[in-house]
């Protein structure tokens, strides 16, 4: 990320962690990086345990109900979120590889029952050895229809969507680029149902 996409990236970041993440909720961080297979399992993975500003002094001791939620939410999260903004670029983008991870040990490992939302901020340009965004965007029919493709579609039924897109090569993240992410999530049993370029 360049600098302008780092502070989006910040700003993001609290808003999730502070705003959007109801108390009782599990969120868990996985790093989208060169080797898949590192990466198989959460960077960090915590259950918002609640910030008390809805409990009553008279039924709970709402100062350590905050000071848990500080110290065992917030601050783990946040500092995950400065180290992910430190990571270098890689060579490699498994990106159909590791949604099928998250699928699997994000949102099956749980049995998660409720909401089910995945926040996607990447560029979205798949880049392997078996097959690279950066030499062309197929028809998703096309691509699901081979072994690669159907090797690496994922499970996400329920699941919806946010895609926080990082512009960082727009002479190729066109409109058939989108279109075949959407197409990807329908087939998934997902839905995208926001898409946000990420400033800078």
């Amino acid at each position: 990320m360049n600098f302008t996409q780092k502070q989006s990236f910040a700003v993001f970041l609290d808003e999730l962690v502070k705003k959007r993440v109801p108390e009782g909720h599990l969120l868990s961080v996985f790093v989208l990086g060169e080797d898949f297979k590192t990466n198989a399992e959460p960077l960090v993975e915590l259950c918002n345990p609640g910030s008390g500003e809805n409990k009553s002094a008279m039924t709970s001791n709402v100062e350590r109900v905050r000071k848990t939620y500080e110290e065992k939410f917030i601050k783990p999260l946040m500092r995950q979120g400065e180290a992910l903004q430190g990571t270098q670029p890689a060579k490699a983008s498994p990106i159909l590889e590791m949604l099928q991870l998250v699928a699997i040990n994000g949102f099956r490992k749980h049995d998660v029952k409720g909401e089910r939302r995945l926040f996607l901020m990447s560029d979205m340009l798949h880049n392997g050895s078996a097959f690279s965004m950066y030499r062309a965007t197929p028809n998703f029919e096309d691509f699901s229809g081979t072994d690669y493709g159907r090797k690496t579609q994922a499970d996400l039924k329920d699941v919806k969507v946010e895609l926080h897109y990082l512009l960082n090569a727009p002479q190729l993240q066109t409109r058939r680029s989108l279109l075949f992410w959407e197409n990807y999530f329908i087939k998934s049993g997902a839905r995208l149902v926001d898409v946000r370029p990420l400033e800078g």
